[in-house]
């Protein structure tokens, strides 16, 4: 008997407002959680995946789709309804780009068994994860077709009239990163970079954390400036609290006042630290007088 054809969707357009950065970016042993993911699904057996989210860096030869939901940040029901289209084998992988373990994972999943449209697993508190799932395509789309308004729908609402099989699976191989605690305890390291509405266009100067942190350090080369001279993610705070409270041309004069000022009034990191959180509130006072 054949085997299904298997694709992926992987889910990495949230805005991670618990994690306070982009998780996609944050790294696993010098590997990003989106890049992760996409290995697993390759793995996995998947021919095509596609990415719903913002454009990411990805390993060379990676050959991803990109797509985003409507509206973004939509939630993951409407990415899934955002990259269902795009999907053309007889099954589909769906993973939220968070996963700690998502080989093992992928590996306890198997195919969809007989007489069922999709196999979600459980944890051993019940909790049925459908972002760790495999679904029929055909079933998941007319899904999707029948649900109406995505926008912010619950998932397990998206699929209530799938016949699903729900094994159980180790929790750590369904475990995923929400908070830094999370990253931490799997030995990651979290990215500055953080995720906004301004990243909805494509942008191919987005730099990783790793190009970024290399960015930096030849600043301080450059300038013989200590660690502490430049605290690269206050100073992207900076930015985005003023390209949101006053409008986005403020975020490079609010980086640069800031500097200037510190300088003038003597410099050193508890200085540079104060006037930061001076300008930060400024920009906050800003947007409550508008």
């Amino acid at each position: 008997m054949t085997s299904p054809s298997l694709d992926a969707i992987v889910l990495a357009g949230g805005r991670a407002t618990r994690f306070g950065s982009d998780k996609a970016a944050a790294t696993i042993d010098d590997e990003t959680l989106l890049q992760r993911v996409v290995d697993a699904a390759r793995r996995a057996g998947a021919v095509r995946v596609v990415v719903v989210g913002p454009r990411r860096p990805l390993r060379a030869g990676a050959d991803v789709l990109w797509c985003r939901e409507d509206p973004p940040f939509g939630g993951p029901a409407a990415g899934i309804g955002a990259a269902i289209g795009a999907v053309t084998a007889d099954e589909v992988l769906v993973l939220a780009c968070d996963l700690r373990r998502p080989t093992d994972a992928l590996a306890a999943l198997g195919a969809v068994p007989p007489g069922t449209d999709a196999v979600v697993p459980m944890d051993d508190a019940g909790r049925k994860q459908w972002l760790t799932a495999r679904y029929r395509t055909a079933a998941l789309r007319t899904a999707v077709h029948a649900s109406g308004r995505l926008d912010g729908a619950a998932v397990r609402e998206l699929m209530h009239t799938l016949e699903c099989a729900h094994p159980v699976m180790a929790v750590d191989h369904l475990a995923d990163v929400d908070t830094r605690a999370d990253l931490n305890e799997a030995g990651g390291r979290a990215s500055v970079a953080r995720i906004s509405e301004d990243d909805m266009a494509d942008s191919p100067t987005h730099l990783s954390p790793e190009d970024l942190d290399a960015w930096v350090v030849s600043m301080r080369e450059r300038f013989d400036l200590s660690v502490e001279a430049v605290p690269t993610g206050d100073i992207l705070d900076l930015a985005r609290d003023a390209a949101h409270a006053v409008a986005r041309p403020a975020a490079p004069l609010a980086a640069f006042v800031a500097g200037f000022v510190a300088a003038r009034e003597g410099g050193g990191p508890a200085k540079i630290s104060e006037v930061i959180d001076e300008v930060s509130k400024l920009a906050d006072r800003w947007k409550g007088a508008k």
